[in-house]
């Protein structure tokens, strides 16, 4: 018997597929086989430290295996290896809800699905609304005290925001705050495609984190902010509700640029550096202690023990997992779906294209 966890092959910095790195290692040390398997063969992440398990496409699987499907995946849990169980990893409901109709929905039509986790409580809630006939487990993700903690001296008068979140209303935020004089003093820090010990540098120099985050499963960026010693301001994702009140950080209404930018103001005209570093000491001590890595090692653990047991008993089923089946099985179900919906706005550019030519 072996867990794989099937993965995407882009080598940029992404959180998902760093959790599912550690969730391999957390259960290959508990004496249980596991191993990431990208839709590329012979593939490893390399913008973080690991020597993770890797298996490499093809792969034989069998009945007493398990593959584990990420939620962006979700059409593998009715196409893949039939008859091989399979858990489904789902770090963000939203992704999940976006890229197939509630109709037939993976997790309605899966025949081989054991059971579900998912990362906040927000996304299982969300999940157990939605799917009331499923089993959906929460799992806490952590934060390594190794690489994300607080900096040897209080921070710069720096921000830090992440490019690749909702760049459009970052931009407005940062024009009307630069409109208004109020970064007078102030370095902006753009944490775009950093590996994850730039990333950790960046916010121990930052004094305030800027959080864009958008339909998030958990948001760990602003998680990691606060570890290292950052103020946070912004959206929460929805997913991150769960902490941005007790770790301190400041939620602005989604979408709202204004309300952000004056929150951002009002930071700025209490900021002290001494007072700064004594709320951050204690807001990273409590990040530390809720997303602790011993706790997912215990979250992790305790899932996978209980859904052991339960495998079905083999019938000698087995199957060769090709990069094709991967990536066939990922799309097919999205596309068939959204090929009526991308017909529909063809034929309302067409048709608008039509009557601008009549009107000439």
């Amino acid at each position: 018997m072996a867990l794989f966890y099937l993965c995407g092959s882009g080598n940029v910095p992404y959180g998902g597929v760093r959790v599912c790195y550690r969730h391999v290692d957390i259960l290959n040390r508990a004496g249980i086989a596991a191993h990431i398997v990208h839709d590329a063969a012979n593939f490893r992440c390399t913008w973080f430290e690991n020597s993770t398990k890797v298996a490499t496409l093809p792969l034989r699987v069998t009945d007493s295996d398990v593959l584990v499907i990420p939620e962006n995946w979700s059409g593998l849990l009715t196409s893949l290896a039939p008859g091989v169980p399979k858990v489904s990893f789902n770090q963000n409901a939203f992704t999940a809800l976006q890229r197939y109709p509630l109709r037939d929905h993976p997790y309605l039509a899966a025949q081989d699905l054991l059971t579900s986790m998912t990362v906040s409580e927000q996304n299982l809630e969300l999940l157990e609304y939605v799917f009331p006939g499923n089993v959906f487990h929460r799992i806490h993700l952590s934060i390594d005290p190794n690489v994300f903690h607080l900096p040897d001296k209080p921070p710069e008068r720096q921000i830090a925001y992440m490019t690749r979140k909702r760049p459009g209303e970052s931009r407005m935020v940062l024009d009307i705050l630069r409109s208004r004089g109020v970064l007078c003093g102030w370095d902006v820090a753009v944490i775009d495609q950093l590996p994850e010990s730039g990333v950790a540098r960046a916010l121990r120099s930052a004094s305030l984190f800027l959080s864009f985050s958008q339909f998030e499963g958990l948001s760990l960026s602003p998680l990691e902010a606060i570890a290292s010693g950052c103020s946070v301001i912004g959206y929460t994702g929805f997913g991150a509700r769960e902490y941005f009140e007790q770790l301190g950080a400041v939620a602005v209404e989604d979408g709202d640029v204004v309300s952000f930018a004056r929150k951002v103001e009002t930071w700025m005209e209490e900021f002290d550096i001494a007072e700064h570093w004594v709320m951050a000491r204690a807001r990273s001590e409590r990040c530390l202690q809720a997303y602790s890595p011993e706790r997912e090692v215990k979250d992790v653990l305790e899932f996978w023990r209980a859904v052991v047991p339960q495998l079905p008993k083999s019938r000698g089923i087995s199957y060769t997992v090709t990069r094709k089946d991967v990536r066939k099985g990922s799309l097919q179900l999205m596309l068939r779906h959204s090929a009526p919906l991308l017909r529909g706005g063809m034929q309302k550019v067409l048709g608008v294209a039509a009557s601008r030519s009549l009107d000439r």
